[in-house]
């Protein structure tokens, strides 16, 4: 019984860290775009997240497609120019699903957070191109968190060496590498209401699920197996998750400081 309590307690911190996280990201950098339509207009939105944006719905996109859902319309993009005439939406994709299928109705919570998934690996990717002695750390950390082992963080972190065999090129890259990445962030993570409503219903019945999965396991005696993997899973998950979290505030807290100034010379 011991057991069985342990695995739901972890299961719920399991499903609590990256709901958190979802919702942390999501307000951000809603509060990101927010300061920046208060100083530069609407369309700001567009032009300093577009990448964020495209990213953004061609993940809900691939994610919908995945499930099985039907794609009706699909704008990664929407211009300046026709914002106002789409509602102000700066991307959409419009679907269509069986309501009745399981695995189809599970997806919606998938793709309603898809944008965290999608520009979180965009964000990796990027990061492996342009500044490779970062990502070699970040994948370094994310391995010693793993273990749960602070000796093995605290090493990791006191070796990190991100300016090694750095040039003026290196540099170039890394600046502009810098710059696609802020876009993304400042356009991509920000999830709608439809999205989250759309995710809630299946997050409710994906945690159901698991209960029962997690129920047999302990069961059949695997119990601290299933715990082991849990809190390897969530601090593997929190350390993925780091860079966006990390750049995200960065960003909102740089257009806050921005912001401040601008009103100081009022």
């Amino acid at each position: 019984m011991t057991s069985l309590i342990l695995i739901f307690v972890d299961l719920l911190i399991a499903m609590v860290i990256p709901s958190t996280i979802v919702l942390g990201l999501t307000y951000i950098n809603r509060n990101t775009k927010k300061i920046l339509v208060n100083n530069y207009g609407f369309n700001s939105q567009v032009y300093f997240g577009f990448l964020g944006i495209i990213v953004h719905e061609t993940s809900h996109m691939l994610a919908a497609l995945l499930f099985g859902h039907q794609i009706v319309e699909f704008k990664p993009l929407v211009l300046p120019k026709n914002v106002a005439r789409n509602g102000g939406a700066l991307g959409y994709v419009n679907q269509r699903w069986n309501t009745n299928s399981t695995y189809q109705n599970i997806g919606n919570l998938f793709i309603g957070t898809a944008p965290i998934w999608g520009c979180t690996f965009v964000l990796y990717l990027l990061t492996k191109l342009t500044m490779p002695n970062l990502y070699q750390f970040i994948l370094k950390l994310e391995k010693a968190m793993a273990t749960m082992n602070l000796d093995s963080i605290r090493s990791v972190i006191s070796n990190m060496n991100l300016f090694n065999n750095i040039d003026g090129i290196s540099l170039l890259i890394s600046v502009f590498g810098l710059i696609l990445m802020t876009n993304i962030v400042i356009g991509g993570f920000d999830l709608s209401s439809n999205d989250l409503k759309n995710a809630l219903g299946a997050f409710i019945a994906f945690y159901i699920f698991f209960i029962v999965i997690l129920s047999a396991l302990v069961f059949f005696g695997f119990g601290v197996q299933v715990n082991n993997f849990l809190v390897k899973l969530m601090a593997t998950f929190v350390s993925i998750m780091g860079l966006s979290i990390f750049l995200s505030l960065l960003i909102n807290l740089i257009l806050r400081f921005f912001n401040f100034l601008s009103r100081f010379r009022d």
